[in-house]
């Protein structure tokens, strides 16, 4: 089912335009490193609540009446209040039950990045199994997107699914990259979608959120060009979340090779999947990366990049038992483009590109014609 906009999107997004009036900049950083911020921040009695909208909406502290009502015009705070956004608790401080980050890092070079533009979370501790998560890992899947869909030379993409889409981080970059594509971003997670839709009214983008298992929301087509995904991919026990791949085989494997399965399917010939994710490397082979063994594998597609984008991430996770073989996690970047047909022979694979390809001498039909003719020569 798809999402309805409701009165807390209406408030947030109030909330964002004034953002914007006010030059307000956020940096979202891990988990860890903003329990370490909040609990030095407690120790002090004149920081341990907000005194600026930084402190309230990026921070996640808690404020009194006096500072909301001198940091927020009333209309904006009524509106906060009355949708539940910002609630009062025991003690008679305020919290907001969302974080607002920069949606972009800053980068010259990228005139998208230029563009101020927000990103509506949940509050921190992210403890809610349905909470909707944004931080550094995202920041490393929205620039791996931006550069790959910068140097893949294509048309533009008639259809773009976002799979795993969370609040919709990269169905929005990429719906502002490509405005006439049609853009679905697919979750299980209805909270996210909600935020989703929030995010992608502000960034003034047309895209289409859906609830799904995977793509199991997704009917049969034959022009979906490109596929994207950011999965949850950490091995976890069922308190975990969000980033979290429940009972994820493999050290959270489990859920990134469903992924690349499933997409491969749902892609248009020649069509392209882009996933990002991370990899458990075992500390008695840390040469070994059984994501990259896999995806050059795959039946039905052909692997053309594989980037490894950082080499140590989520280094707490390694004193988890599912991490007791595990050196350490790695965070890479796979493109993956769908091929017609495969030829399989005993020790040859053979894939043919529906878009049609070249070798030295000549064009590739002519190529494999003469290949099987030699293979049934040769019996």
């Amino acid at each position: 089912m798809t999402i309805e906009e409701d009165a807390e999107g209406l408030a947030c997004h109030a909330l964002t335009t004034f953002l914007l009036e006010k030059s307000y900049a956020f940096v979202c950083i891990s988990p860890e490193s903003q329990e370490r911020v909040v609990r030095k921040r407690s120790l002090q009695p004149e920081t341990r609540n907000s005194a600026n909208l930084e402190d309230f909406f990026g921070w996640s502290l808690p404020a009194d009446e006096e500072v909301l009502r001198h940091i927020l015009p009333l209309k904006i705070l009524n509106l906060l209040l009355e949708a539940s956004v910002v609630t009062a608790g025991d003690d008679g401080l305020y919290r907001s039950k969302f974080r607002v980050s920069s949606f972009y890092m800053p980068d010259i070079e990228d005139s998208l990045s230029l563009t101020r533009l927000y990103y509506i979370h949940s509050a921190f501790p992210t403890t809610q199994r349905d909470s909707v998560f944004f931080g550094p890992d995202t920041y490393l899947f929205l620039d791996y997107l931006s550069s790959v869909t910068n140097r893949v030379p294509s048309r533009t993409p008639r259809t773009i699914v976002d799979i795993c889409c969370g609040a919709g981080a990269g169905a929005i970059l990429l719906a502002r990259k490509f405005p006439a594509s049609r853009v679905l971003a697919l979750d299980l997670n209805p909270k996210a979608l909600s935020v989703g839709i929030m995010n992608a009214r502000f960034a003034n983008t047309q895209v289409l959120f859906v609830e799904s298992d995977l793509v199991s929301a997704m009917k049969s087509q034959d022009d979906i060009d490109l596929i994207v995904s950011n999965p949850p991919y950490i091995s976890s026990s069922a308190l975990d979340v969000p980033t979290h791949a429940i009972d994820g085989l493999l050290s959270g494997l489990a859920l990134p090779l469903r992924v690349v399965e499933e997409s491969v399917s749902l892609l248009a010939h020649h069509g392209l999947l882009i996933i990002y994710t991370a990899v458990p490397i075992p500390h008695q082979n840390p040469g070994y990366d059984p994501f990259l063994e896999h995806l050059r594998k795959v039946v039905g597609a052909t692997l053309i990049s594989y980037k490894i984008l950082h080499p140590d991430m989520f280094g707490e996770e390694l004193s988890l038992p599912a991490y007791a073989k595990v050196g350490r996690i790695q965070a890479v970047g796979a493109v993956l483009r769908k091929v017609m047909w495969s030829f399989i022979f005993p020790t040859t694979y053979i894939y043919i590109e529906a878009a049609g390809w070249k070798n030295g001498t000549g064009d590739g039909w002519s190529l494999v014609t003469r290949f099987l003719t030699h293979r049934s020569l040769s019996g």
